[in-house]
């Protein structure tokens, strides 16, 4: 099942570049972990320093491997410095896994 990941960051004023930047070397290093489709940097139209990154994940468990891998965490921490506060993580599963009947 197809997961997309949705995750929120707010930079602090004037480390808009460098965060940048570090989000480019996270997906850079995305691009050779087993499971990932694709990822995007977006900025908030109304808010510019906030940053979603979106990525899409063959599976759960792909994505999971790599958002607790030494790597990722690694790099992480580096980001943190650049943001006001902690990120914020969406995983969305694709399609309907349960249909509730609303009663």
């Amino acid at each position: 099942m197809a997961v997309k990941v949705i995750i929120e960051r707010r930079v602090l004023p004037g480390h808009e570049k460098r965060a940048l930047e570090q989000l480019r070397e996270l997906r850079a290093r995305c691009l050779d972990q087993p499971g990932y489709i694709s990822g995007e940097t977006l900025r908030d139209s109304e808010d510019p320093h906030t940053l979603i990154v979106i990525s899409a994940w063959f599976g759960l468990g792909d994505w999971r491997r790599w958002h607790a891998s030494p790597e990722r965490r690694a790099l992480e921490s580096q980001l943190r410095a650049s943001l006001s506060g902690p990120e914020r993580v969406r995983v969305l599963l694709e399609g309907l896994s349960e249909v509730h009947s609303g009663a």
